[in-house]
């Protein structure tokens, strides 16, 4: 067998280098803005960001995604869970067929955002929150860096599989 052969090509190896980088990217800008909403706001401040549209408004979250909660343990379960289906999302994105490309970076999107969270509930047995957005007095649920990529990685991934084409 010649080297040539054991080494993988150039465009594998830039590929596999986006894709990581993704995931670390996600993690470092998420834990960056976390840090950042600790130390210049008080808990449950809210800054207006454009007029009452989008605003930052500092929570936190001991529940999952958008404070769902089921009682007093829940950032002990959700921080099990998430461990598990971060596993999934990395083996997955491990043996993503190297041509899948978007399906590959919306894993990498899922995994950082999803160890994003994952720190939180290790550091602090809860996440940061702190993206408001809303109309007329009417607002999504508080999320985070973390929470967007997962939540595009997972938009990414159902394109994937819904407009793949079936042969």
């Amino acid at each position: 067998m010649d080297g040539a052969s054991e080494t993988l090509s150039a465009p594998r190896r830039i590929a596999i280098t986006a894709e990581a980088a993704i995931p670390v990217g996600v993690l470092a800008l998420d834990q960056l803005t976390k840090t950042w909403v600790r130390a210049s706001m008080t808990l449950n401040e809210t800054i207006p960001v454009v007029g009452d549209v989008i605003r930052l408004t500092y929570i936190h979250n001991e529940g999952a995604a958008f404070g769902l909660s089921i009682g007093q343990h829940s950032s002990k379960v959700f921080l099990v869970l998430a461990a598990i289906a971060s596993l999934l999302v990395l083996y997955l994105l491990l043996t993503a067929p190297r041509e899948e490309r978007l399906q590959r970076v919306a894993l990498a999107l899922i995994l950082g955002g999803a160890l994003g969270n994952i720190i939180d509930r290790i550091r602090w047995s809860m996440v940061v929150d702190f993206i408001q957005v809303g109309v007329a007095g009417h607002f999504w649920p508080i999320f985070n860096v973390a929470d967007s990529a997962v939540t595009i990685g997972a938009g990414l991934l159902a394109w994937t599989y819904l407009f793949k084409d079936h042969d």
